[in-house]
């Protein structure tokens, strides 16, 4: 399988610069759980985002992908990248957006429907079939919506049940 990233001649945040991947459980236990000595691995709900201590590279880059062929979704995604993801009653929503260095993002970039379609088998695979799964390209203005509907949400808890 022919990595077109081989080709880069910038370091960021991608392999050479892990900042920020977002992993489900499957993935980290099967890819990162034993390289947590080179890690911050901090865990939100069903999700994992691992960091690479300093400006170090991913703990299986070395010189190339060594899990090219089985890396995590949002490796795949990439230059698309994840945004926030939120979960609450029955729904996750999620954003992504594609502001990157990436000197071959034009190549890379593929229709958003694609993308789409890969963040949301990922949530569908991490949080399961019966939950309501949006996705949306992040302009912006797509994390504000998000936060207004979440704060409405708990205003309606508040008011219903009287508790957060």
């Amino acid at each position: 399988m022919s990595n077109p990233c081989l080709k880069c001649t910038v370091d960021q945040n991608c392999c050479r610069d892990l900042h920020g991947l977002t992993l489900n459980e499957d993935e980290y236990k099967k890819l990162f759980e034993g390289q947590s000595g080179a890690l911050t691995i901090t865990r939100k709900g069903k999700l994992y985002q691992v960091f690479s201590y300093g400006k170090g590279a991913c703990p299986h880059w070395d010189q190339q992908c060594t899990i090219y062929g089985d890396r995590p979704m949002d490796c795949d995604l990439y230059p698309y990248t994840m945004g926030n993801v939120f979960e609450g009653d029955g729904e996750v929503y999620a954003t992504y957006h594609s502001r990157t260095e990436c000197p071959l993002s034009e190549q890379l970039l593929g229709p958003r429907e694609k993308a789409e379609d890969l963040i949301r088998s990922f949530l569908k695979k991490t949080y399961g079939e019966d939950y309501r799964i949006t996705v949306r390209y992040d302009e912006g203005a797509a994390r504000a919506y998000h936060l207004a509907r979440r704060a409405a949400s708990k205003a309606k808890r508040i008011l219903i049940d009287g508790k957060p």
